[in-house]
């Protein structure tokens, strides 16, 4: 029998079916291995700046303490104050809830004396967190700015509650004295709450220092309330 040519138009099309192509993200473990890397470094740079202070620590010290290589801190972090900037996220919300406890919109002078008594024990159990916070600032290009933010927030939080920092933080505020004298408070007010966290004094000196933040806290509160 005589076979017809076929043509190649005639001749079946063989399909092969694509699979198509997954998009593969990374894989657990390696999402595991970056989170524990970053943790290290975190961690290594909070004790490195404890012990060398932030000034003595470089991004070798880090890398040293956290057994990781350069090239897996920059993945994580672009500077050391990037770390600190991380480091500090964690610390801020525990910052801002002591903060909180002053939850009277009038409080008494009694009533300040317990949370400032409060967030004395906060500052004594965070001391190199602390130590570390005042140094940034003098170091850092970006650094005051990023102190000043953190005031504002808490100056905008015991607004939440008191009338006289409600006023201080709102930006419809018209008197820019009001605003530089809340700032003025405050900065004063983390000095001496700072100096008898830390400070080796007296009793006497202690019970005065005290007295005094209590006494113009409440003094603000009075005299700003009403505007």
């Amino acid at each position: 029998m005589r076979r017809s040519a076929v043509s190649v138009e005639d001749r079946p099309a063989h399909r092969h079916t694509l699979r198509p192509v997954v998009e593969r993200g990374p894989t657990e473990l390696q999402q595991l291995q970056k989170r524990t890397s970053h943790d290290k470094l975190l961690e290594a740079g909070r004790q490195s700046f404890a012990e060398l202070t932030y000034a003595g620590t470089t991004i070798d010290h880090i890398v040293s303490r956290a057994a990781v290589n350069r090239s897996t801190f920059y993945r994580h972090f672009d500077s050391k104050f990037a770390l600190a900037q991380d480091l500090y996220s964690h610390f801020w919300p525990r910052l801002f809830a002591e903060y909180d406890r002053l939850a009277s919109s009038d409080p008494t002078e009694a009533e300040i004396e317990d949370w400032v008594n409060h967030l004395l024990t906060f500052y004594r159990a965070n001391k190199p967190l602390y130590m570390t916070l005042g140094q940034i600032p003098l170091l850092e290009p970006e650094g005051a700015a990023w102190e000043e933010n953190v005031r504002q927030e808490l100056i905008m939080r015991l607004g939440e509650k008191i009338p006289a920092f409600r006023r201080a933080a709102s930006s419809a505020e018209a008197d820019p004295s009001l605003h530089v004298r809340v700032k003025m408070w405050m900065i004063q007010f983390e000095h001496g709450v700072f100096h008898l966290a830390y400070a080796n004094i007296s009793d006497s000196i202690r019970t005065a220092l005290t007295r005094f933040i209590v006494t113009e806290l409440r003094r603000f509160i009075v005299e700003e309330a009403q505007g």
